[in-house]
């Protein structure tokens, strides 16, 4: 009786840890390629230029809303225009980088490729200690 327990709670807590990772895993799936369920198609790429102009009017009623003196004003938008400099940078300094190890032949970006290989990995880990569990509880109830 105690040994039937035992296997019984150690089957649970297998299938505990197996359903876990699989949920991690698929969450970390969907964090990089979104929803499982969207189509098939996703855009891990961001626009080029994510700011949005702004009108005269719409900075006379900015600065008048915010209640700003000129000065501060002129600060903000030599700020403004700092940060879409260094954003322009980084995004073409990042283009040209890629992992050490991982061949840039296909274009696809090196996070995907690792991405790709993880997931694979994951999903036969998964399967392999899906089946070798269901083996285990059919040679204790078989």
């Amino acid at each position: 009786m105690k040994g039937a327990l035992k296997w019984i709670l150690l089957g649970g807590v297998l299938v505990f840890i197996i359903l876990y990772g699989v949920e991690m895993s698929s969450t970390g799936i969907e964090k990089i390629y979104g929803p499982i369920d969207g189509g098939g198609t996703s855009s891990a790429i961001m626009s080029q230029d994510n700011t949005r102009s702004i009108t005269e009017a719409d900075y006379e009623d900015t600065v008048e809303s915010t209640g700003l003196s000129k000065s501060a004003e002129r600060k903000i938008d030599a700020l403004e225009k700092e940060l879409k400099e260094v954003r322009k940078i980084a995004e073409e300094t990042a283009r040209h980088e890629r992992l050490p190890g991982i061949s840039s032949d296909s274009g696809e970006p090196a996070v995907n490729k690792v991405a790709d290989g993880t997931a694979g990995l994951l999903q036969s880990v998964s399967s392999g200690s899906i089946r070798f569990i269901a083996s285990i509880l059919n040679s204790v109830t078989g």
